[in-house]
């Protein structure tokens, strides 16, 4: 299909109220989603500790998940959204384009997804000796190992589960219809703790593994669903040479090298992780959850949320529209993601002992979750604004540049992982991966810069100095109020007791944050700040928004 017979309707620039609801409901999905997926992780360092069980869990995680990446992960965003966005208009010709193209997909996914993943379980013990040699043979026992093997021979399938849900949440993003995707990832998670929860004592790790593969089959599920009601079901074909496919593949050609880059990356740091501390691989999946929470609360839910819009600016030639967009986007995640990083640092020890230190974890365990959640915290306030900045360059077709940047920041982590995860361990792996985010972020918003012009910079400048003003003195109320809170409050040996505690001790800063930093922006006259709070009260009850 032309560019230029995309419809007027698509074309249309979506008003920034559209994506802060758009946002708004991508959030809220994600939020059951992550607040879930802390639940899983409450469970497995409970049940699991941090120690070689859930190291042989975080190996078969990672191999299922790199898979998955280099499989169409990356795709979604770079290559799916922004083609299939030009047949989402509801005449009937659009409607049948968009189901042969994404059909065709369809076919090629299953194909090249499902071989890879019975070739992976056929030479799993090959795959967990790829993830693992650098670290050492003598660093885990053999039971440990094969564990792994077994877990991976387990979680691969989830891979072939995603990969068609991927696709069929890329049909409906484009459509702007995001309930299912956010909800379908809630689903996912609360597979993994029913399993958890009902097979663990039989199964023991395990049921972690198969959790996720059912997780993943609901996700496909839920997205059909929906799909189907719409009419734009995927259309099962063998017309891959549909221009739309060879667009798609195009565009995902950079991104797919540019990951074999990252996944050569990822599994240096797992062969690292695995020879390093003991509890260093538990430790750091943990951290990462927390961390992950934000940027799927904040991060991923705007620049999923303007992805469309972008894209269908692009499409049109308009220029202005895009530049306006891409502000708005990263003035909004400026409002949440700063005081949400600075607020986590300051009450990091409350949080991680309220979340993680129960069950199999205990004090040593916990101190090393936070340590490693400081480590990544400023590397996770740089990928924000970096997530947002790939998106944007996605949504014109140009998948190149944040390839060749990731290229750039991958140089970035080993000159840093290699040195200082020999010398330091843990930290020196976690600073690593900040500085890979940093690097990356600032080359993005750079290149952004000559892109699209200096248009839009100058307001958020000054954006980003008020929130970090309002941040900081935020966080330095917050941290007062815990310490106050630790000074007084009592230690417990009851269990329940001091559940509550750690409530008290992690959810009244919080709260008190939030107000002071809330307040803060009030007063500062930041319009999307107030756009934000009338489109969530607005969810609440119409009159509230007024």
């Amino acid at each position: 299909m032309d560019e230029a017979a995309v419809s007027t309707e698509s074309r249309r620039a979506i008003a920034s109220s559209g994506i802060a609801s758009a946002a708004i409901l991508i959030m809220l999905g994600n939020l059951l989603s992550r607040t879930l997926g802390l639940v899983r992780e409450q469970l497995a360092s409970g049940l699991f500790g941090t120690g070689d069980r859930i190291a042989a869990f975080q190996i078969a995680d990672n191999v299922h998940t790199l898979l998955f990446d280099l499989a169409i992960s990356g795709m979604l965003q770079a290559a799916l959204i922004p083609v299939f966005v030009l047949w989402t208009s509801e005449d009937s010709f659009s409607r049948a384009e968009l189901r042969r193209v994404s059909g065709a997909l369809l076919v090629l996914v299953t194909v090249v997804v499902g071989t890879a993943v019975m070739v992976g379980m056929v030479f799993a013990p090959q795959v967990v000796r790829a993830m693992t040699a650098l670290g050492g043979q003598e660093s885990r026992s053999p039971e440990t190992t094969q564990l792994t093997v077994e877990l991976v021979r387990i979680i691969l399938p989830a891979v072939f589960f995603l990969a068609i849900g991927t696709l069929l949440m890329s049909v409906l993003y484009a459509m702007d219809r995001v309930t299912a995707p956010a909800l379908s990832l809630t689903a996912r998670n609360a597979a993994v703790v029913a399993m958890m929860v009902l097979f663990s004592g039989a199964w023991g790790v395990k049921s972690m593994a198969v959790g996720v593969v059912l997780g993943a089959a609901l996700i496909a599920v839920m997205n059909a669903i929906p799909l189907y009601r719409a009419g734009a079901l995927p259309r099962p074909t063998l017309h891959v040479r549909h221009p739309g496919v060879g667009q798609v593949l195009r565009l995902y050609a950079p991104i797919f090298l540019g990951l074999i880059v990252s996944t050569v990356a990822v599994v240096v740091d797992r062969n690292l992780a695995w020879g390093a501390e003991e509890d260093a691989l538990g430790a750091m999946r943990y951290a990462t959850t927390l961390v992950q929470f934000l940027l799927g609360l904040v991060a991923a839910a705007i620049a999923l949320a303007a992805l469309p819009t972008l894209s269908s600016h692009f499409a049109a030639g308009d220029e202005a529209a895009f530049r306006r967009t891409l502000e708005r986007a990263l003035v909004m995640v400026t409002i949440l993601i700063v005081p949400s990083v600075l607020g986590l640092a300051a009450i990091s020890k409350p949080v991680v002992a309220l979340l993680f230190e129960h069950g199999q974890t205990g004090p040593d365990d916990a101190r090393l979750i936070v340590i490693a959640l400081l480590g990544y915290l400023p590397g996770t306030l740089f990928a924000a604004y970096d997530q947002v900045l790939i998106y944007a360059f996605y949504a014109r077709r140009n998948t190149w540049w944040p390839v060749l940047v990731g290229l750039g920041a991958t140089l970035v982590y080993f000159a840093v992982a290699i040195p200082c995860g020999r010398a330091w361990g843990m930290i020196g792996l976690v600073l690593a991966n900040s500085a890979q985010f940093i690097a990356h972020a600032v080359i993005m918003a750079i290149l952004a810069r000559r892109v699209l012009g200096n248009a839009g910079w100058y307001r958020l400048r000054p954006v980003v100095l008020r929130c970090l003003l309002a941040g900081m003195g935020m966080a330095v109320a917050v941290l007062g109020v815990w310490l106050t809170l630790d000074a007084f409050i009592p230690e417990s040996s009851s269990a329940l007791l001091r559940v509550l505690t750690e409530l008290v001790s992690a959810g009244i800063p919080a709260a008190v944050g939030t107000l002071i930093f809330a307040y803060l922006m009030h007063r500062s006259g930041v319009g999307e700040a107030m756009e934000l709070r009338r489109t969530v009260l607005g969810k609440v009850h119409p009159k509230l928004a007024r």
